[in-house]
């Protein structure tokens, strides 16, 4: 980043990108405080003109042309290979939910949105096909926006052929995961999850 990106970022947890060959592409950052304020902002009648950001990210960085955690030394880690075998290629919505699972030993990789471009529906297509034996598994955030994004994903990964599930929903368990992100899963909910996808 160059003169003023540091402070871009200042009060902000701060996530690094990298592209396939581990070298670093961008950096992003996502607001320490946003809960507070979108708590805040529905409490207050979802008025547009006030509704708070959640991430930024440096100009100029196409983030529909990435996977979040999709670079080649992390694919070959042990765990991941592991669980890309048992499960398959997890696909989340963003950073944090990448990073959860991964603590949990699961292999995902984020769109840093809850809508698919087609250059990421082929990168999971190639990931699926070289390296998570043609399987996906999708994990949306169990909200409006990310069910409806990911329903159009599921369908377009369909198409190529690849064995597509998903993970959870806002209605599976009588609504136990509704309004549910990827981030806040436990290992208790994860083991149950998994379970399914057997």
């Amino acid at each position: 980043m160059r003169g003023d990106g540091r402070s871009m970022f200042r009060g902000w947890v701060v996530y690094t990108h990298f592209n396939q060959g581990d070298e670093v592409l961008t950096y992003s950052g996502r607001d320490a405080g946003f809960d507070e304020k979108w708590q805040k902002w529905l409490r207050d009648g979802k008025p547009h003109s006030t509704k708070p950001m959640k991430h930024k990210y440096v100009k100029g960085y196409h983030r529909g042309l990435e996977l979040y955690g999709q670079h080649a030394s992390r694919l070959k880690e042990p765990a991941v290979v592991q669980s890309l075998k048992r499960h398959g290629l997890v696909v989340v919505e963003g950073m944090n939910d990448v990073i959860r699972l991964d603590t949990l030993g699961v292999a995902a990789v984020g769109l840093c949105s809850n809508r698919a471009t087609d250059e990421q529906v082929a990168k999971i297509v190639q990931f699926a096909n070289q390296v998570a034996n043609n399987r996906v598994v999708l994990m949306p955030d169990c909200d409006e926006e990310g069910e409806t994004g990911f329903k159009e994903l599921l369908w377009r990964i369909a198409e190529y052929g690849i064995s597509v599930r998903l993970a959870w929903s806002s209605q599976i368990q009588d609504g136990k995961f509704a309004n549910r992100q990827p981030e806040s899963i436990t290992a208790e909910e994860w083991k149950t999850i998994a379970g399914r996808l057997r």
